[in-house]
């Protein structure tokens, strides 16, 4: 600082008025072409120039923030989308699994079943033809391998009194019998 900024100077008018007072530099910055006045409009000049600066630097910052949210929120949509199609295809592939599974536990079961052509008929199948029929075996007969040994077979037999009652034979009508024939 010079001696000059320091004094206290004022301007007045041929009338008397005061016009400015204070420093010398602050007097001649209102006077055109001074080197105050250039001084005083450099400073400005770097007051706006550092403003728009920091503003070019907050939109700047505000910005990167934006498109690291941006990225973040991407990167985690990815990997959402990756899990989900993870989770998906970890799906089919245990409902997969469990139809393999399924078809081996039948093809097991049809395989343990004994061949129906090569076994033999242990029992008479009605066709609708007249035939004779064996004679009954029977069934405590040690040389069976069937495993039913010593089980005895027995056809039911209904309780007539399940039946409503045997009627006593004589009162029931005997059929009569008419022959059409001469003899």
């Amino acid at each position: 600082m010079s001696d000059t900024d320091t004094q206290q100077f004022v301007l007045t008018s041929a009338t008397g008025e005061v016009i400015a007072h204070g420093s010398m530099s602050s007097v001649m910055e209102h006077l055109p072409d001074t080197h105050a006045r250039d001084a005083a409009l450099s400073s400005m000049l770097r007051t706006a120039t550092d403003a728009v600066e920091a503003e070019q630097r907050r939109a700047e910052a505000y910005a990167s923030a934006i498109q690291m949210i941006s990225d973040t929120v991407e990167h985690l949509t990815n990997r959402m989308d990756a899990y989900i199609a993870r989770r998906e295809d970890q799906r089919r592939r245990d409902a997969e699994q469990a139809e393999r599974e399924e078809q081996e536990e039948i093809q097991r079961t049809l395989d343990a079943l004994p061949d129906p052509d090569d076994a033999p008929i242990p029992f008479h199948t009605p066709t609708g033809d007249l035939h004779a029929l064996p004679a009954p075996e029977d069934p405590a007969d040690p040389a069976d391998d069937s495993g039913l040994s010593g089980v005895t077979a027995t056809r039911p037999v209904a309780d007539p009194a399940d039946l409503g009652g045997v009627p006593d034979p004589k009162q029931v009508s005997q059929p009569i019998a008419i022959s059409l024939n001469e003899e």
